[in-house]
């Protein structure tokens, strides 16, 4: 039990500490690391299909959904790992500590960017954060859930 709560706070810290070093570029970086994840899967399907695109045309559409998805899925992930460290817990309320920790984590995340330049701090970023780690805690709940009822946990 012990081992697995490790494990558990050093995927936090290092999912934080992701969140951090992604948040703490300024905006031309932080858009052209966006820019050229698409770019590289752009690269690859041409490769792959031997079809020449507007990369440029399908970038420029898919930056903004990209940048919003990448928010969702690491809170996502910070969501998982926060709610499985505090299921190891005899705490009551899990879901809303895990609930509360990832919105605050989120908040704290969006007013870090006020200083960063040419980056905003975003209250819709906030509840896309939220929303992710919501999403993890749903999905654990629904899946211990449907393994209860097939008796494979107790």
């Amino acid at each position: 039990m012990k081992k697995k709560k490790i494990i558990y706070i050093i995927l936090i810290i290092l999912c934080m500490l992701t969140i951090f070093a992604f948040s703490n570029k300024n905006s031309i970086k932080s858009d052209k690391t966006s820019k050229g994840l698409i770019y590289n899967i752009l690269n690859t399907y041409e490769k792959v299909t031997n079809k020449n695109i507007n990369k440029e045309k399908i970038v420029k559409k898919l930056n903004y959904p990209v940048r919003k998805i990448a928010h969702y899925t690491i809170y996502f992930l910070l969501g998982l790992f926060v709610y499985k460290l505090i299921l190891l817990t005899n705490w009551k309320y899990k879901k809303r500590i895990t609930i509360g920790i990832c919105f605050l984590y989120a908040s704290l995340d969006e007013i870090h960017q006020l200083f960063i330049a040419g980056r905003t701090g975003q209250v819709k970023d906030v509840f896309i954060d939220t929303l992710g780690a919501v999403s993890a805690i749903t999905l654990i709940h629904f899946l211990s859930k449907e393994q209860k009822e097939k008796g494979v946990i107790k």
